[in-house]
This record gives structure tokens, C-alpha cells and sequence, in this order.
């Protein structure tokens, strides 16, 4: 193990740089890189799905449930990261009367649980430390480099990342960052220096292959508890729970089956053309343990490496809204038919324009409803067809029935509510009506439904309105027995404006859609491409980081239907020609790009 990690290090290439400010001598005893805070895989402003974990004296702690937990990646033998084991204990001290926890973790795959300990014993840490099994704290927050430090917020929003202070010499410290950051979160203040370069050694994770068996308790249990058990558990909408090694094994086959497949995690947006927020998808390492674990015979592990269950809430994600709207009444869903897609009008008596920064769902009956919509409705026809149809709410396919002033966002299972940038809200104009467009599965019983959404109001003096960009094709024609029926749309950007999401939208002939913008000067930025078209699986994907688009830019997009027999979704036998229309019979080829305009907002930079 020792020859092993002494060749890692070797391998890297070493470089004679300035931490911050302070020149540093590189010896052969002290092999420290530099790190960039701001080009982290998981980037500041990052809102983490719950996850739990223990520490060595198994204290158990939950990420984005009412803990502050500043995370800081040590190891056993980096030189610099032992320089801050006294300023580490002083810190500890004084923030846990804070509600803060300092925690020491050891992600290392050298730094076995033994060594962990007696390092800790050794160096008289005050602090609790965490032996970070397969590096999963390492992934889940971007740790790269010892001493590095990852600032959670009681939100799970990743406030602070980077160097714990500029100088390894205590008494030359001029900048202490990461106590900065604490006492700014702590008074619940800005943090005015949010990333920062860090010095110090990497840290090395075994990959798949260096691993010995594969085991539901040491690997497995994560991968599903990140990525499958928010739906995959009691009273969710998935139509089975795998929430223990029980479960997983008999699901086995068909979880391999359908992640090697890339059907489930339902995410459909292409790797790596674009880039968004909460992207669920399993790496190929990730795949790869899944499908060992099963050629391996699904063996447990032993009981002591499970790590602890995470803590899911089916209240509100984002802590408690502003204000809270409910359909106005039940509405039953019967137990046989097509799936139905009803609208709920709900007043708001708001006496002032609004302007929403997110918006959660609650859905009343999980075991019914596929997804929510929230649209503004200013124009009253909403409240016309509602008149219009008997019971509670209207249907409608495809479509609302009126044009809508903005919509305000919605949920689809697996979905977690995204903040709108810094400054900018989705526009609710005073006296509107809020339509909840719910679709309901039918579940071979009869059902009730009550779902309620929170609205989340900007705090800003001047907050700027979010508006929707379309490329849309209304005059799409599908033949009856064609495969690769091609319909292209654009939409012609006038102002410079930055796009922060991006919906797309067909029906049930469609297969794949790609979306790019073309820049005036003839570049290409990649937006989304979705190979796998499917209806069941749509909604908003929130890009990564605003992207500017000038005055000029034409975001063109090609779509691709299949309007034969051989196509499993086709709703006609035999097939016939279909155009545009509202229902899920008809067709439709959208794409919604949601953007502030350039004149009016820019969005913040990290400041290093």
C-alpha cells in the first residue's frame, strides 16, 4: 500500500507556485499542488440532496437537515494538512457553541480506518473525524486536495469552498476564509468571499476496478440512497421501494438492467452536451459497481460499513414558503381510462405584482400524480373552462386552453425545486390565477388528490422578470408510416438576453430533440440534446451557470418523430397523419428557454 501511494504521488507532476500570496518550497518531502476553488465539479451555490453519514465515534449527521457542517478533507500524511490540526481545534471550539459541526475527513484510499484513528489520537484532534469510505464525501462535495474545506449550509447548499485561511504559518495569516465564512453564515449575512484557491496534496480514490467485492453495505446502499430512494421508497409514486438490502436484492436485476440501460435514473438530457443543475445520472463508475454487485451473486457485507439511512421530508425542500396554495377542493380519479391531465384554478390575492424566486410541490396523492405545472392565468379564460366542465377543475390535453403570463415552475418524481438566479423572479402580476395542470395515472383503484404548491418570494428591492424564448414549429406535419420524420424550429434572439433553463416538449411520436445556439459569429453552444425522447419523462432543466447569448444568436432546434407500427407509443392502428394540436393524440415540437435580459441583469461572479 505504501509502494502504491508513493507512485501516485510520483506521477503527479509537481509545480513551484504562489498559495495566495505566500511563496511556498516544494521538497521532496512536500509534493503540494494548487487547486482553483472556482472550477470545482460541484461549484458554490450547489443545493445537495439529503444525504446521511457517521462519524468514527458514530454520531450520525444529515446534509441539508437543520446542520451547519464545515467539511474539511485531511489526510494522514500531507505536511500542510498537519499544520492545521491547532487552528482546526480552535475552531471546533468556538463554532460548536454555534451549531456548527468542523469535521475531519479522511478520503484517502491509503488512509485505512486503523491509520484514521491513530493519526487522530496521534495529532490530538479535538474535532470529530470521518474515514470517507470509496471517497463517497469526496464526490458528493468536490473534495480534491488536503487541507480543502467544503461549508455546508443548514439548506444543503454548498456555501464556501476552498483554503482554510492564506498561510500555513499561523502568525502570517492575514485572511482567514473559512472562519470569515462561518461567522457570515452564522449571523446569517452574505458571505463576501465564497471560493478560493487551495494548496496541498490530492487526494487518490480507488476506482471500481481496484476494488475487492463489490457489497450492498459498502457500495451499493449509497448509489440508491443518492439517486433511487427519493422515489424508490414507501408512499412515493415508484411502484416499488428498495430502502434495505432486502429489497435491493430482489429488485437487483431489474435496477442493473434499467441503469445499464440509462432508463433509470429517469434523466434524459445527453452527457455532456450542456450542462445543468442536479443532474441525476450514475457515472460509469458507478455503473459499473452496480453491475459487479449483481454478476457477483448481490452478496451483503457486512452489517457495520452500511452507511446510515438518509432523512427524506415529504414537506417543503426549501424550508417554509412564503405562501402556501391548495386546490381549492378533492378531486377523484378514477380507477380505469387514458391518464388524465385536469386543471385547478387557484385565486391569489396578492395587492402587488410578485415575483417568485421557487416554486415546491406537495403533491396530495404521490400514488396518482406524475407531474405539476403552475401557470399564470391573467386573461380569465382559465376560470371560463373550468365553468365549463363539471367537478372540480377542467381537462385538457397538451395544452392549458389560454396563454399563459409565465409559469411559475412545477414537480415531476425525482425533482428538487431550484432557486432562480440572484435578482430575478418568475413574474405573478397582482389579482392572477394560479393553474395547477396535474397529470393522474390511473391505478386500477379509485383515488383522491389535494396537492398544494409554496411560492418563494424575492427578497430583492428590484427583483428583474424571468420571460420565455420559443422555438416552435405549428405547422408540423407527420406522415403516416415514416420512421425519422425530421421537424426543425428556431427562435431568433433580438436582445441580448441569458438563458438559465430549458424545457422541451413533444408528445407521444416523439424520439429525440437536440437544441444549439448559434452565436453571430458562427460558434455553436450546445444547449440539450434528448436521444431518448420520452413523454412520461419531461419538465425544466436548469442550466449549471447562466449563459449569455447576444443579439443575433439563433437557437435552432431539430426534432425527430416516429409515426409508424413499429413505434411502441404510437396512440393510432393504424397509423395516421397527425399535425399540431392540444392532445396527447396530436403532436407538438416546443422548446421553452427561460431568461433574464442582458440590460437588466448580469449575473454575480464568485468573487476569489
Amino acid at each position: 500500500m505504501l509502494f502504491k501511494y508513493i507512485m501516485a504521488l510520483m506521477a503527479v507532476c509537481f509545480i513551484s507556485t504562489t498559495c495566495l500570496g505566500e511563496e511556498l518550497e516544494i521538497n521532496a518531502d512536500q509534493r503540494l499542488l494548487e487547486h482553483s476553488g472556482e472550477d470545482a465539479q460541484v461549484p458554490v451555490g450547489t443545493t445537495l440532496s439529503t444525504f446521511s453519514f457517521n462519524d468514527m465515534n458514530e454520531q450520525n449527521y444529515h446534509v441539508g437537515e437543520d446542520q451547519k457542517i464545515a467539511f474539511v478533507f485531511l489526510s494522514t500524511s500531507c505536511p500542510l494538512a498537519k499544520r492545521y490540526t491547532q487552528r482546526l481545534n480552535r475552531m471546533h471550539k468556538k463554532y460548536a457553541e454555534q451549531g456548527v459541526a468542523v469535521l475531519g475527513v479522511f478520503s484517502n484510499s491509503e488512509d485505512d480506518r486503523d491509520e484514521v484513528i491513530a493519526h487522530a489520537k496521534d495529532m490530538s484532534f479535538d474535532f470529530p473525524v470521518v474515514k470517507d469510505t470509496d471517497g463517497y464525501l469526496a464526490k458528493r462535495l468536490g473534495g480534491t486536495m488536503t487541507p480543502q474545506t467544503v461549508l455546508v449550509d443548514d439548506a444543503g447548499v454548498i456555501r464556501y469552498r476552498g483554503a482554510i485561511d492564506d498561510n500555513r504559518y499561523e502568525n502570517r495569516v492575514k485572511e482567514n476564509y473559512l472562519a470569515d465564512a462561518l461567522d457570515a453564515l452564522c449571523a446569517n449575512k452574505k458571505i463576501t468571499v465564497a471560493a478560493t484557491n487551495c494548496l496541498g496534496c490530492t487526494i487518490h480514490l480507488e476506482t471500481a476496478a481496484e476494488l475487492g467485492q463489490v457489497t450492498y453495505t459498502q457500495h451499493v446502499a449509497r448509489i440508491l440512497q443518492d439517486n433511487c430512494q427519493t422515489c424508490h421508497r414507501p408512499d412515493q409514486v415508484a411502484p416499488f421501494s428498495i430502502t434495505n438490502f432486502a429489497e435491493a436484492k430482489t429488485w437487483a436485476t431489474e435496477i442493473n438492467a434499467y441503469a445499464q440501460a440509462k432508463i433509470m435514473p429517469p434523466w434524459k438530457a445527453v452527457a455532456n452536451f450542456g450542462e445543468f443543475q442536479h443532474e441525476r445520472r450514475l457515472d460509469d463508475e458507478q455503473l459499473a459497481l452496480l453491475d459487479r454487485w449483481v454478476k457477483e451473486g448481490t452478496p451483503e457485507g457486512p452489517k457495520a460499513d452500511l452507511p446510515p439511512s438518509p432523512k427524506f421530508s415529504n414537506e417543503w425542500a426549501l424550508g417554509t414558503p412564503d405562501a402556501i396554495l391548495e386546490m381549492p377542493e378533492e378531486y377523484v380519479i378514477g380507477p380505469e381510462g387514458e391518464d388524465d391531465y385536469r386543471h385547478f384554478i387557484v385565486p391569489t390575492n396578492f395587492d402587488r405584482d410578485m415575483y417568485i424566486t421557487a416554486c415546491d410541490v406537495i403533491p396530495g396523492n404521490r400514488q396518482t400524480v406524475h407531474h405539476v405545472i403552475a401557470y399564470v392565468d391573467t386573461t380569465g379564460k382559465a376560470r371560463e373552462l373550468d365553468a365549463a366542465d363539471p367537478g372540480p377543475g377542467y381537462t385538457r390535453f397538451g395544452g392549458t386552453g389560454f396563454r399563459a403570463a409565465s409559469s411559475l415552475g412545477g414537480w415531476a418524481p425525482g425533482s428538487l425545486p431550484a432557486k432562480t438566479p440572484p435578482g430575478t423572479g418568475r413574474w405573478l402580476p397582482k389579482g392572477a390565477d394560479v393553474v395547477l395542470q396535474v397529470h393522474y395515472y390511473r391505478t386500477g383503484k379509485e383515488e383522491r388528490d389535494q396537492t398544494k404548491i409554496g411560492l418563494y418570494f424575492s427578497d430583492s428591492p428590484n427583483p428583474k422578470k424571468i420571460d420565455s424564448g420559443i422555438a416552435i414549429n405549428l405547422r408540423l406535419k407527420l406522415e403516416p408510416n415514416q420512421k425519422r420524420i425530421e421537424v426543425p424550429a428556431t427562435w431568433n434572439i433580438r436582445e441580448p438576453v441569458y438563458a438559465i433553463s430549458i424545457s422541451p416538449h413533444m408528445h407521444l411520436l416523439g424520439t429525440e430533440m437536440k437544441i444549439e445556439a448559434e452565436l453571430p459569429d458562427g460558434n455553436i453552444k450546445e444547449l440539450i440534446w434528448i436521444k431518448k425522447w420520452d413523454f412520461n419523462w419531461q419538465g425544466a432543466y436548469h442550466f449549471k451557470e447562466p449563459i449569455f447569448l447576444p443579439a443575433g444568436t439563433k437557437v435552432n432546434l431539430v426534432a425527430y418523430y416516429d409515426n409508424t407500427a413499429d413505434n411502441p407509443n404510437q396512440p393510432n392502428s393504424p397509423p395516421k397523419l397527425i399535425r399540431w394540436g392540444p392532445k396527447t393524440t396530436d403532436e407538438m415540437c416546443i422548446a421553452f428557454i427561460a431568461h433574464v435580459k442582458a440590460k437588466d441583469w448580469q449575473p454575480k461572479k464568485i468573487k476569489e
